[in-house]
């Protein structure tokens, strides 16, 4: 069976999701050097102003040489608090914000022991509370960056356009801002709720593929 890679993510952009549930299982790379200013600590959602972007403190013991697994999140900032207000301000109107919020909350003020450890719990979370088959793992040793049509470690990136083509849904501010594509998984969630799988699923549907020698 074939196995996307991908890195590892806090509440991931929509297409990390679409991805991942195509292919049925994915590994994890915790052995890669981090890097900065991507997924790995942050996502971006709507606001009444515009898109934002939420991002976890970070420690990093080693520089600019720590891998993923090493590193910790720095609770002296309170940032848990910050998240949680910002995404009620911009979900509490969605269609199914009441119905996901004490679970995504729990998500969010649970304390961890390293920033691996917290998004792994997420996407676990994520992927019950999407009710998607999708089987995660966590690498033994860093993966050698080759010519794998199935390695998307930096290829999901918050300065990179979409690798999926996205059907508009509905958006809490979509009268105001228009229709914006690959938010983080939320916002499907609170916007879609239980029919978020099906429209995973659709974007990684013909013709919906907006990228070459993959998925097939």
């Amino acid at each position: 069976m074939e196995k996307l890679t991908l890195s590892t993510a806090y509440f991931p952009p929509i297409s990390w999701f679409a991805l991942a549930q195509k292919f049925g299982t994915a590994q994890i790379d915790a052995w890669e050097t981090y890097v900065k200013q991507s997924y790995r600590n942050r996502f971006r959602m709507a606001t009444s102003t515009g898109i934002i972007e939420l991002s976890v403190p970070v420690k990093k013991p080693n520089g600019n040489k720590s891998k993923s697994n090493e590193i910790q999140i720095d609770y002296s900032q309170k940032w848990q608090q910050q998240h949680w207000r910002s995404i009620q301000t911009a979900y509490q109107s969605a269609p199914f914000f009441l119905y996901y919020q004490d679970d995504i909350e729990e998500l969010i003020s649970t304390k961890y022991d390293s920033l691996l450890q917290m998004n792994t719990k997420i996407m676990e979370g994520m992927i019950d509370l999407l009710n998607i088959k999708l089987e995660l793992s966590l690498t033994d040793d860093f993966l050698p960056i080759e010519n794998d049509p199935n390695d998307f470690r930096f290829l999901i990136h918050p300065k990179k356009s979409s690798l999926l083509k996205q059907e508009a849904y509905f958006q809490v501010f979509d009268e105001k801002l228009g229709f914006i594509p690959d938010l983080s998984i939320l916002d499907l969630l609170f916007n879609m709720g239980p029919e978020s799988s099906l429209y995973l699923n659709n974007m990684t549907e013909e013709p919906s593929i907006n990228i070459m020698n993959t998925l097939q």
